[in-house]
């Protein structure tokens, strides 16, 4: 198969930085192009940052501005690949699966667990729901063992 794509889902944890270098390896040895997309998973946030359930403009934009970091961090650092980033507010599990559905993705890369403490009962359960619902193969990749 010629012109593969990979999606790499990655959220800043540890974990999702193992993955997308994972990924980056892949589509290397693929010569696929990828699309890092990070999921702005908005109400997590408004639960354990807002007031009120209010998240103000100054706030948003320091999750936005947060999340470009994250995926730009990847992307700058592997120019010798095609690489494109997304931004996206959303549900995570089903906007990676959107994500790659749009970009007629072949393959979807993310990390088993995310930024939260509650390791499976968040990141675990969207990976769980991504591979569940996903029309194209997952690879998740488990924590980088220290």
């Amino acid at each position: 198969m010629s012109n593969q794509k990979i999606v790499i889902a990655l959220d800043g944890s540890e974990c999702s930085k193992h993955a997308a270098n994972v990924g980056i390896k892949l589509a290397k040895q693929l010569s696929a192009s990828v699309t890092i997309v990070c999921v702005m998973d908005m109400s997590n946030a408004i639960s354990s940052t807002a007031v009120n359930g209010f998240i103000d403009n100054e706030m948003m934009k320091a999750f936005q501005d947060e999340a470009q970091m994250i995926v730009k961090e990847i992307a700058d650092t592997n120019k010798d690949v095609d690489i494109k980033t997304q931004v996206i507010e959303g549900i995570p599990q089903n906007t990676i699966n959107g994500v790659a559905l749009n970009e007629k993705a072949d393959m979807i890369i993310m990390g088993t667990h995310g930024r939260t403490g509650l390791k499976h009962m968040i990141m675990g359960s969207v990976a769980e729901y991504v591979i569940r619902h996903a029309e194209v193969p997952v690879l998740v990749v488990p924590e980088l063992k220290k």
